[in-house]
Protein backbone atom coordinates (compact mmCIF):
# COMPACT_ATOMS: atom_id res chain seq x y z
CA UNK A 1 0.00 0.00 0.00
CA UNK A 2 1.37 3.09 -0.75
CA UNK A 3 1.51 6.36 1.36
CA UNK A 4 -1.37 8.13 -0.67
CA UNK A 5 -3.49 5.03 -0.71
CA UNK A 6 -3.22 4.77 3.12
CA UNK A 7 -3.59 8.87 3.63
CA UNK A 8 -6.88 8.33 1.74
CA UNK A 9 -7.95 5.36 3.73
CA UNK A 10 -7.43 7.20 7.20
CA UNK A 11 -9.65 10.41 5.67
CA UNK A 12 -12.80 7.82 5.22
CA UNK A 13 -15.63 7.54 7.60
CA UNK A 14 -17.78 4.63 7.91
CA UNK A 15 -21.63 4.77 8.87
CA UNK A 16 -24.33 2.65 8.97
CA UNK A 17 -26.60 3.91 6.50
CA UNK A 18 -29.06 5.08 9.48
CA UNK A 19 -26.83 7.14 11.21
CA UNK A 20 -25.84 8.58 7.37
CA UNK A 21 -29.64 9.22 6.66
CA UNK A 22 -29.89 10.98 9.89
CA UNK A 23 -26.58 12.62 9.68
CA UNK A 24 -28.12 14.06 6.23
CA UNK A 25 -31.14 15.03 7.92
CA UNK A 26 -30.07 16.94 10.17
CA UNK A 27 -27.52 19.12 7.45
CA UNK A 28 -30.53 19.66 5.63
CA UNK A 29 -32.62 20.98 8.67
CA UNK A 30 -29.61 23.21 8.96
CA UNK A 31 -29.17 24.48 5.76
CA UNK A 32 -33.21 25.03 5.72
CA UNK A 33 -32.99 26.98 8.75
CA UNK A 34 -29.77 28.93 7.79
CA UNK A 35 -31.80 29.83 4.30
CA UNK A 36 -34.68 31.09 6.02
CA UNK A 37 -32.96 32.73 8.58
CA UNK A 38 -30.91 34.74 5.51
CA UNK A 39 -34.09 36.02 3.92
CA UNK A 40 -35.76 37.00 7.06
CA UNK A 41 -38.31 34.10 7.47
CA UNK A 42 -37.16 32.55 10.84
CA UNK A 43 -39.71 34.27 13.25
CA UNK A 44 -42.88 33.14 14.13
CA UNK A 45 -44.28 35.64 11.67
CA UNK A 46 -42.65 34.20 8.79
CA UNK A 47 -45.88 31.89 7.82
CA UNK A 48 -48.58 35.10 8.44
CA UNK A 49 -45.38 36.88 6.13
CA UNK A 50 -45.68 34.29 3.49
CA UNK A 51 -49.57 34.24 3.32
CA UNK A 52 -49.15 37.88 2.95
CA UNK A 53 -47.06 37.55 -0.25
CA UNK A 54 -49.27 34.78 -1.61
CA UNK A 55 -52.42 37.15 -1.20
CA UNK A 56 -50.46 40.01 -2.89
CA UNK A 57 -49.57 38.34 -5.92
CA UNK A 58 -52.75 36.92 -6.48
CA UNK A 59 -54.23 40.31 -6.43
CA UNK A 60 -51.87 41.83 -8.67
CA UNK A 61 -53.02 38.86 -10.74
CA UNK A 62 -56.26 39.69 -10.46
CA UNK A 63 -55.61 43.64 -11.07
CA UNK A 64 -54.02 42.73 -14.23
CA UNK A 65 -56.88 40.54 -15.66
CA UNK A 66 -59.39 43.22 -14.56
CA UNK A 67 -57.06 45.95 -16.12
CA UNK A 68 -56.81 44.26 -19.75
CA UNK A 69 -60.88 43.50 -19.49
CA UNK A 70 -61.21 47.11 -18.74
CA UNK A 71 -59.38 48.17 -21.93
CA UNK A 72 -61.11 45.85 -24.10
CA UNK A 73 -64.61 47.31 -23.08
CA UNK A 74 -63.28 50.53 -23.99
CA UNK A 75 -61.76 49.83 -27.28
CA UNK A 76 -65.29 47.74 -27.96
CA UNK A 77 -67.17 51.06 -26.48
CA UNK A 78 -65.06 53.16 -28.83
CA UNK A 79 -65.15 51.26 -32.06
CA UNK A 80 -68.98 50.65 -31.65
CA UNK A 81 -69.40 54.32 -30.71
CA UNK A 82 -67.45 55.21 -34.57
CA UNK A 83 -69.43 52.76 -36.37
CA UNK A 84 -72.40 54.76 -35.10
CA UNK A 85 -71.60 58.05 -35.55
CA UNK A 86 -69.88 56.83 -39.14
CA UNK A 87 -73.59 55.54 -39.86
CA UNK A 88 -75.46 58.69 -38.60
CA UNK A 89 -73.52 61.07 -40.74
CA UNK A 90 -74.00 58.45 -43.64
CA UNK A 91 -77.67 58.63 -43.09
CA UNK A 92 -78.00 62.08 -42.15
CA UNK A 93 -80.33 62.23 -38.99
CA UNK A 94 -79.80 65.28 -38.66
CA UNK A 95 -80.07 67.04 -42.05
CA UNK A 96 -83.42 68.39 -43.29
CA UNK A 97 -84.83 65.87 -45.71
Amino acid sequence: MTADNHQRQDDMVCLPRTEFESLLEQAACRGARKALKEVGLADEEAANDIRTLRDLAGSIKTMQRTFLQTVVRWVTIGVLALLVAGVAAKLGPFTPK
